[in-house]
């Protein structure tokens, strides 16, 4: 695998996509808080981060992008 397929671990949802290789370097966990609908969860918290959208509750999202503007990774993109 290239250096290139290590940097980007992108995981796609309906219209939510992660960079989880930058949720590995989070420590505020801020998509989590910031959504208000409770789509995000971040899994491994005390270990590897990685922020996931509960597909359930994907539908929830009213796009607002609060999460986006929280996460300072920006690791998060809504299309």
């Amino acid at each position: 695998m290239s250096k290139a397929g290590d940097r980007f671990m992108i995981e796609n949802y309906k219209f939510h996509h992660i960079d989880t290789s930058k949720c590995k370097q989070c420590s505020e966990f801020s998509c989590e808080e910031a959504c208000f609908r409770g789509i995000y969860k971040v899994i491994n918290k005390y270990s590897t981060p990685k922020c996931i959208v509960l597909e359930e509750r994907e539908d929830r999202c009213v796009k607002c992008h609060i999460c986006t503007t929280a996460c300072k990774l920006k690791a998060l993109v809504i299309d």
